[in-house]
């Protein structure tokens, strides 16, 4: 988020001084009009320059008062390091980052007939069953369906299809290592007076570089909760790994990830909770963390990103008195200076 606010910024200020003739095209147009509606012969009308001053400044006020609004917005990111940011129950994305969303054929609003295509599952690795449900609802009937895994539109295997009161279930049993990580299932259909319809949804078809095996007793680490992670790796690399964190009751607290070198073999890693986080949200614990995932970074340009598994879900994890952290606030040089660069703009 916070280098999201930065960058936003900085595209704007390129925006701005990239194009600057557009912005005195537009102070010279309000200048003119302004001048031109002074319709009183026996009042002097202000000089175009005043005029044209004070749009600049009215500009200047606006963009120092939008300025302020960004910094005021990053300084409250960065009160939390990059590796325990707080969330909330509507970031989805973060929340729910392996949901199956099921693609729904768009009709239009009238149709009182419709269709949706759902793998079972987002990401799926080598060897596994690749499954798929197709289903319909209303008065119009699916028929000659044909499912398939495709590669930029081109397909390369064809699933089985049973169909069971308009509900179409496919399989593919074979799958080839070779297959990329990219691809999507997508089913043909003939539907009514709609014509020969296609539905595309995405999967992962990954190798499976390693599990997440095991967590182990949280405990205080300075200003941090340290919560140890058991790893199985079969491929080794360079790895993401991030699990949400929640209250007891079952709230949001924090997204949780780092990133590090990994060896073949069983492999320990810390995620750490800020304290800050917690005496934010003011909860001592326990606490417990779900939505696990695994994810092998690409090692050059050109490859693609892949995934590992996890053996474990939702984990309990120990709380500890607020008190007892090491109080000092987080700070990170290159946050802090970023902070009084957009300061300065104001």
């Amino acid at each position: 988020m916070r280098i999201f606010i930065f960058i936003s910024v900085c595209i704007f200020l390129t925006i701005l001084l990239l194009q600057p003739q557009n912005m005195i095209a537009r102070f010279q147009s309000d200048t003119s009009r302004d001048a031109n509606e002074w319709v009183d012969t026996n009042i002097t009308p202000p000089p175009v320059s005043t005029i044209q001053t004070q749009k600049e400044k009215a500009f200047e006020n606006e963009l120092a008062a939008q300025m302020a609004v960004l910094a005021t917005r990053y300084e409250e990111n960065i009160r939390f390091p990059n590796y325990s940011v707080p969330i909330t129950r509507g970031q989805t994305d973060l929340l729910q980052p392996l949901q199956v969303l099921p693609v729904q054929l768009n009709l239009g609003p009238d149709a009182d007939s419709t269709a949706y295509l759902a793998p079972d599952q987002y990401i799926f690795f080598h060897g596994d069953s690749l499954t798929a449900t197709l289903k319909t609802s209303g008065p119009t009937k699916a028929t000659h369906v044909r499912i398939e895994l495709v590669e930029n539109n081109n397909s390369i295997a064809r699933f089985h299809v049973k169909e069971k009161d308009q509900t179409f279930t496919a399989s593919l049993e074979h799958s080839s290592s070779q297959w990329p990580v990219n691809l999507h299932i997508r089913a043909q259909f003939k539907f009514g007076e709609h014509g020969d319809l296609s539905i595309l949804s995405p999967i992962k078809y990954s190798p499976d570089n390693g599990s997440i095996t095991s967590v182990g007793e949280s405990y205080i680490d300075g200003a941090n909760l340290a919560i140890p992670v058991t790893l199985d790796i079969k491929q080794a690399g360079r790895y993401r790994l991030a699990v949400n964190f929640f209250d007891e009751t079952g709230s949001p607290l924090a997204h949780l990830n780092a990133k590090q070198n990994l060896n073949i073999g069983s492999n320990q890693w810390i995620l750490n909770v800020h304290s800050e986080v917690l005496r934010a949200a003011a909860q001592p614990g326990p606490y417990y963390v779900d939505t696990w995932t695994l994810t092998k970074l690409p090692e050059r340009p050109g490859i693609k990103t892949s995934y590992g598994s996890s053996a474990v879900g939702k984990v309990v994890v120990k709380g500890f008195p607020l008190e007892e952290y090491d109080d000092t606030p987080w700070e990170d040089p290159k946050d802090k200076a970023r902070l009084e660069f957009l300061k300065k703009l104001q």
